[in-house]
């Protein structure tokens, strides 16, 4: 469930102002687990406003990679995500999500 920011900031006012933690989370229908991240959320960003879905970060992986990257299959069509992650270190999982949005397969051909 989505906690509207509105309900957030009253649940937040309401333990500053000395309620405890169970009582308010009660009241508002919510766990106590949740309320407490919703409070650490608030002191940690200063907003009451979710984080965006997504990555938080950039990519690890630069334009440059993906020529590196596009280069290697091209070369050898057998290469593994291991080896290429080895040679733009980064863990092959990472490889495998960038091939995907390239829209690269290695599907062996026998």
């Amino acid at each position: 469930m989505i906690i509207p920011v509105q309900m957030r900031q009253r649940m937040c006012a309401a333990v500053e102002r000395g309620e405890p933690v169970a009582a308010v989370a009660r009241r508002f229908e919510v766990s106590e687990r949740g309320l407490r991240n919703i409070i650490k959320h608030f002191f940690e960003y200063g907003t009451h406003e979710p984080l965006k879905p997504g990555p938080q970060e950039p990519t690890k992986i630069t334009p440059a990679d993906d020529a590196t990257i596009l280069a290697m299959i091209k070369e050898d069509p057998g290469v593994t995500l291991k080896a290429m992650g080895e040679a733009i270190s980064v863990h092959e999982s990472t490889v495998c999500r960038r091939l995907q949005t390239l829209g690269v397969s290695l599907k062996k051909s026998h």
